[in-house]
């Protein structure tokens, strides 16, 4: 798994502040010397709607289709996912958790019997997308996410809970760790063990 910052809003404070000043008619209060603690008072208020005028993408690679799908759950961002419908997943890896591993030994047996069948089927003409309803869920894919700050605050603070489930919450450590480095000051209240 490899999560990596495409691209972002240039300079997110002052967007943020300009669009959270807009409220206020306080446009002329902006300092750039003071735009952090202003966005943190924003954060620690409640008063994220601002948050909203900044977004950041980032390329996600070598996660399953599972955890795939708790991603796109968080509908206010954009997603470019990859296509099982002309991607050819033969030399896609499946990924197993570690749980599953140790409590079935068969497991990697039912992968590539699973991956076997599907060569078979889409040498044989069946086409790639109906062929792929036989694969696991832990499939390999990537896709492209883009969210705008406030998204990725509530990303952050579901999944980086010791509730989620392990891959999906490496995914939100690495998207943590993009943030930490670039806008320490959107991780505001949000912690993680």
């Amino acid at each position: 798994m490899k999560v990596e910052l495409l691209d972002s809003t240039t300079d997110p404070l002052f967007v943020i502040s300009m669009a959270a000043r807009t409220c206020y008619a306080s446009r002329k209060k902006d300092n750039p010397m003071n735009r952090v603690d202003f966005v943190k008072g924003l954060i620690k208020a409640g008063h994220e709607t601002p948050l909203e005028f900044a977004s950041a993408t980032f390329d996600v690679s070598g996660i399953s289709i599972s955890c795939q799908n708790q991603m796109v759950r968080h509908r206010h961002a954009s997603y470019c996912v990859q296509s099982g419908r002309y991607v050819d997943q033969r030399k896609n890896d499946c990924i197993l958790p570690y749980g599953l591993l140790s409590a079935y030994e068969g497991a990697e047996d039912y992968v590539k019997e699973a991956k076997e069948l599907y060569k078979k089927l889409v040498i044989n003409g069946v086409k790639c997308e109906d062929a792929r309803a036989l694969l696991p869920q832990g499939m390999a894919t990537n896709l492209c996410v883009n969210m705008n700050f406030r998204t990725i605050r509530h990303f952050l603070k579901l999944r980086l809970s010791p509730r989620a489930q392990a891959e999906v919450r490496q995914v939100a450590k690495s998207i943590y760790d993009i943030c930490n480095d670039k806008w320490p000051w959107l991780l505001e209240g949000i912690y993680y063990e």
